[in-house]
C-alpha cells in the first residue's frame, strides 16, 4: 500500500564527518582569532611605549620587545570555501536519496516494487498455518474466503 501523497521537505543536511570538520575548521579560525586580537591588544601597548618613549628625554635605550605576530591558521580560505562546496555537494545528494526513497515508497508501482505489497490489502488467509485453525467470517472480507 502506497504512502499517501503530500508534500514533504527534507532539508539538505551535512553529516557527522562534515560537522566535525567544520567545527574543526571553526576552532582554528577562532584560536586564531583570539590570538590576532592578543597581538593587536600588544602591539597598541608597544606603540603606546614607543610614544612615551620618544616624549621623553631619551636619557637611556628603548627597551620595549616587539610582539610577535601570530602565524597563519592551519586551514586557508580557499580550502574551507572548496570543503564547503563538497560537503554542500553531499548533503544535496543525500536529501535527493531520502526524497526517491519516499517517492518509492508512495508509489512502489512506479519504480517496478509494486509486487512488495501485501495480498489481499494485508489480510491474512486463513487455509494454511496457524491461522486456519480459526474460523474465518466470510461476511467480513469474502472474496478472500472462498469456500
Amino acid at each position: 500500500m502506497p504512502l499517501p501523497q503530500g508534500r514533504i521537505f527534507l532539508p539538505a543536511r551535512y553529516t557527522a564527518e562534515d560537522l566535525a570538520q567544520q567545527s574543526s575548521y571553526q576552532t582554528q579560525i577562532d584560536d586564531y582569532n583570539r590570538m590576532y586580537d592578543q597581538y593587536k591588544a600588544d602591539l597598541d601597548a608597544y606603540n603606546e611605549q614607543i610614544r612615551k618613549y620618544n616624549e621623553g628625554p631619551r636619557l637611556e635605550d628603548f627597551t620595549g620587545v616587539e610582539p610577535t605576530a601570530p602565524g597563519q591558521p592551519g586551514v586557508t580560505q580557499d580550502e574551507i570555501d572548496q570543503f564547503n562546496e563538497q560537503a554542500q555537494q553531499r548533503a544535496t545528494s543525500n536529501r535527493n536519496m531520502m526524497t526517491t526513497a519516499l517517492n518509492v515508497a508512495r508509489n512502489p508501482e512506479a519504480y517496478g516494487f509494486g509486487g512488495f505489497g501485501f495480498q489481499y490489502g494485508g489480510v491474512v488467509p486463513m487455509q494454511q498455518g496457524i491461522a486456519s485453525l480459526q474460523q474465518p467470517v466470510p461476511s467480513i472480507f469474502p472474496q478472500y474466503f472462498p469456500r
